[in-house]
């Protein structure tokens, strides 16, 4: 049986300092043993590329399974996940965010339930974690799949609703090579990028299976530079009236 291949796609602005320095050194661990199969970085304004460069570059530069790019222009969060997903040379796509950290076993349980059960998956799959640590606890939640037929069961729960927003998740490259999205909202919803990706990823695919997966577990950082605690003030009319009302009429 082929062993699985797991892409770890990151992007930054202006992380390096404060995150990413410590995470890469593990990371590329991981990459070097085999754990994940390529590191891919999009760069929103160069500050972090030429920082990466300046410390890893030798190693970049002869290394195909480690790649970092430099936007031409500021996309977004949104945005930005969506182009450093699609670079990706593996169906498995471990989109983290650079100010968050997946040890080994996050890859290695990942790894493991994709091999244990792919035969059941659809093509257009999320493998989300289970405890987002320290605060976001979803173990209620694990051994779940929810797709369009029984995720009306989930809305009404408190806990989805976070679960819906916390991302740092595996999914799959049918998802990213093929879901379609409002332009003109993203503005709105920088704060819960994740809720509406999500949320599009239910509405466009009739095959859609959201797992939530048993012992995948990663440190998720709260800090005063946060996209989401910087933004969310300008998201939270967008997220009440148009985002929650979608996830109620899925």
């Amino acid at each position: 049986m082929d062993k699985i291949q797991i892409s770890l796609c990151i992007p930054t602005m202006d992380r390096f300092d404060s995150f990413l320095q410590g995470y890469l050194q593990k990371y590329l661990e991981y990459l070097m043993s085999g754990i994940i199969a390529e590191i891919v970085i999009c760069d929103e304004t160069g500050n972090d590329y030429d920082k990466i460069m300046n410390k890893y570059g030798d190693f970049i530069n002869n290394n195909t399974n480690f790649k970092v790019y430099k936007n031409d222009a500021v996309l977004g969060v949104f945005k930005n996940k969506l182009k450093v997903a699609s670079l990706a040379s593996s169906n498995y796509i471990a989109l983290i965010d650079s100010d968050n950290f997946c040890d080994e076993t996050y890859f290695l349980n990942a790894a493991n339930y994709i091999q244990n059960n792919e035969k059941s998956f659809s093509e257009a799959v999320i493998l989300c974690p289970t405890f987002a640590k320290p605060n976001f606890n979803y173990t209620k939640l694990e051994g779940k799949i929810i797709n369009k037929q029984n995720v009306r069961e989930y809305v009404h729960e408190g806990l989805f609703h976070v679960l819906m927003n916390t991302g740092n998740y595996i999914l799959t490259k049918k998802i990213i090579n093929n879901i379609s999205f409002d332009e003109s909202v993203l503005f709105y919803t920088t704060a819960c990028d994740v809720l509406y990706f999500n949320l599009l990823a239910f509405q466009q695919f009739d095959d859609f299976q959201l797992h939530i997966v048993k012992d995948l577990e990663y440190t998720h950082v709260v800090h005063g530079g946060s996209l989401y605690m910087n933004t969310i003030n300008n998201c939270s009319n967008y997220r009440d009236s148009i985002l929650m009302p979608i996830m109620y009429n899925l």
